[in-house]
């Protein structure tokens, strides 16, 4: 594996924390605005940098306080909740968030037209 510069290293740090935004990463990292979007494009296209954001997001994942499994099983745990305390509310919430979270029923959701209906009395003072 090649080995990395010190601003290919900042690269990949601000581009995973930045919401991978690479642009922005390789200016962070100290390369020059006018180039940055180019440098961006050459440092994503190089094989050890794609290796090493791979890394880098298994070490934070790890790192991570609260995993987003952490918060589904959490979510699914309420939603289940039937015990002293429990609320409907408290479920329907944990509900519509584990939906909005998975996609929710967006590919089963039915169109519903409506049409607007105009009466006329036949009754105008014009």
């Amino acid at each position: 594996m090649a080995k990395l510069t010190d601003k290919q290293r900042r690269f990949i740090e601000e581009y995973c924390s930045n919401g991978f935004n690479a642009t922005q990463a390789a200016i962070s990292a100290g390369y020059s605005a006018k180039t940055a979007k180019d440098i961006a494009c050459q440092n994503l296209a190089k094989v050890y940098i794609q290796e090493e954001i791979q890394a880098f997001m298994s070490k934070a994942t790890e790192k991570a306080l609260c995993t987003t499994e952490d918060v589904v099983r959490g979510l699914l745990r309420e939603a289940e909740y039937y015990d002293e305390g429990a609320t409907p509310s408290a479920r329907v919430s944990a509900l519509k968030a584990l939906t909005d979270y998975t996609g929710g029923f967006d590919n089963n959701k039915q169109k519903i037209e409506t049409k607007e209906v105009v009466t006329d009395s036949g009754s105008h003072d014009w």
